[in-house]
Formats: structure tokens, sequence, C-alpha cells
């Protein structure tokens, strides 16, 4: 049976980004990193074939302000450069990771993002990994890693040392079948983004589930294809249900409050540019309808914070929304 209930307010707040191949703006943004001090937002874009080699996959550096801070990383194959970058983490000493499913490992840049190492490699012992996708660090400051084509998350330390492991393929408890997001709660306790089983798996600290939330469909609480999963700081979950092109909300006890379809206003980035492009202007003046430019895009991943914002990625949009409470 589903239950559902009314949701406590949540407000759109903005949004912040605008195309860019480099610099000011973003490309496919697919995962961030909040700071829960200053709110700067690491942005990791993965872009596509043809603006990848043109800079376009990097780290992009920005605060909820729209004050554009730095970018690191690059297209590429050598240490501290990406390919198909799919995640990004930090932890609380502000080293930086992100996962990349092509080079199947993981990379880490320190508080003054120089690279400084790297761990993973292909394969499905114990430290390897098949196609990384979501990151996640737990409490003490491990990095949890979904390996996306293994059907399991892998704990490790900050070095790369395997800890434990749990999962495996299949559709039952704590089977996986392609997951890909990853978020840990307050208490510590793991939520992983179930992409082809169409739902978002609960595990207490040591790997053990705990529930099971959402099925797969079009409806109230249901998913299709999810890939990302944040918690509030008052255990409400997001998941960015990237197949229904919307973020859907639960309880903490997993029951459907709302979804969010997109309230995107013009980004203060966005604005500038087209004040100095004309055409583009014109353009949009004779326009039927833009407001289908509100709705989210391909949204990838949820991030939430401390200060009760939840941040979106909004990927074929090239931009973060952020709503609060």
């Amino acid at each position: 049976m589903t239950v559902s209930v009314k949701l406590r307010p949540l407000t759109y707040l903005k949004s912040v980004g605008a195309l860019a191949l480099t610099g000011r703006g973003f490309s496919n943004p697919v995962d961030l990193a909040v700071g829960e001090s200053d709110g700067v937002m690491y942005v990791i874009n993965r872009a596509n074939a043809f603006q990848a080699p043109m800079g376009a996959v990097r780290v992009g550096i920005c605060t909820v302000d729209d004050e554009y801070i730095g970018q690191f990383g690059g297209f590429g194959t050598g240490d501290g450069q990406f390919t198909w970058p799919t995640s990004i983490a930090r932890d609380s000493k502000g080293n930086t990771y992100v996962s990349d499913e092509h080079r199947h490992d993981v990379q880490v840049w320190d508080k003054n993002n120089e690279f400084v190492r790297k761990f993973g490699g292909f394969g499905s012992e114990p430290g390897q990994m098949n196609r990384p996708s979501g990151l996640a660090v737990d409490l003490d400051d491990n990095v949890l890693v979904v390996d996306h084509l293994n059907n399991r998350i892998q704990k490790l330390t900050p070095d790369g040392k395997p800890i434990s492991q749990f999962g495996s393929a299949g559709s039952g408890p704590g089977e996986f079948n392609m997951p890909w997001g990853i978020t840990v709660d307050s208490g510590g306790n793991i939520f992983v983004a179930d992409w082809r089983n169409d739902r978002i798996q609960k595990f207490g600290p040591g790997g053990n589930h705990l529930a099971t939330i959402g099925s797969s469909g079009t409806g109230d609480g249901q998913l299709n294809r999810p890939s990302g999963v944040g918690v509030g700081v008052d255990g409400t979950i997001y998941v960015a249900d990237w197949g229904n092109e919307r973020v859907v909300v639960f309880t903490p006890e997993g029951y459907p409050m709302t979804t969010l379809a997109g309230d995107s206003e013009m980004t203060k980035w966005g604005a500038e540019f087209l004040s100095a492009n004309q055409d583009l202007l014109n353009g949009r003046a004779v326009a039927d309808d833009v407001s289908v430019e509100k709705r989210f895009w391909g949204p990838m991943a949820v991030r939430t914070d401390h200060h009760g914002r939840i941040f979106i990625a909004d990927s074929c949009r090239h931009r973060i929304q952020i709503y609060e409470r």
C-alpha cells in the first residue's frame, strides 16, 4: 500500500550555471559536492565526445552566490585528468575524490586542488573496480565507491586500501543491478540508487540491508532509472529520478511525499551571456513558449547541506537547481 504525507515547505531558491566549455559555467554536470561552511560547490562536468577535447571535462568551482572561483582537471588519461567522470565527493580535510568509469579508478586532490594520488584499476578483486560510479565519504572519512558493473559497494581508506564490501548482482534485498548514486546520512546509514532495479536501498553503516524504497513506474513514489540520492538533515530522502525527468521526495520512512519537476528561472550567468548576444535575445522574444526551460532535463544527482538546501545537477540544461526548506 502506498501512503502519501503532506510535505513541509520546500521552496525553489535559485539556479546557478550556463553552458560553457571552460571557465565560468558547466557542461553536462553529473554530480557536485557542497562545502558545509562556505557554500562552495565543486561540480564535475562530463561534457560530450565533441566538447571533451576542448577542455569541457573538468571540476568547476563556484559559490551558491554565483561567484566563479576556478577549475581543475581536464580531458585525458594522465594523472589529474578525466575521461568519463561520474561522481565527486570531499572529506573533512578538504580532499576531493573523483571517480572515472573509463579509467576504472578514483583520483584524489588536496585542499589546494593539487593532484596527490589515485587508486583502483580494472578488475573484481577487493580494491579493483569495473566502471565506478557514485562516491561518498562516511563519518570516518572512509571512501564509499559504487562499483557499478561489479554490483557492489566498496569501502576504502582515503589511500584506497580495501576495508569491506557488500552487495552482489540480483534484485533481492541487498542485491544490485547496475547501481549508480550513493550518499551517507548523519547517522552513517548508506543509501544507494539501484539504477536498473528502479529503487533506493538503505543500509546500516556496516552494510546490512535496512529498507527498500520505490518501485518501477511513473506514479507516486515510483522510479525509472534513479541516478542519485540525497538525505536532508531531517531525514527526508531526495531521489534524482533520471528516467522520469524529476526528483521524487520521500519521508525518512520511505513514503512518497511529492515530486519536483524543476522551477528554474534564468541564471545570473545565463542572463549576462544573453545580454551580450542580441540575436539570441531576438530569438527568445519570438519563441512560442520558453517555460519548458524551467524543467529538469536529465537530473543526475541530488546533494544536501546542513542549511536545509537541496542541490540538483540538472545535467542537460548545464546548471544546478537549488531548493531550500
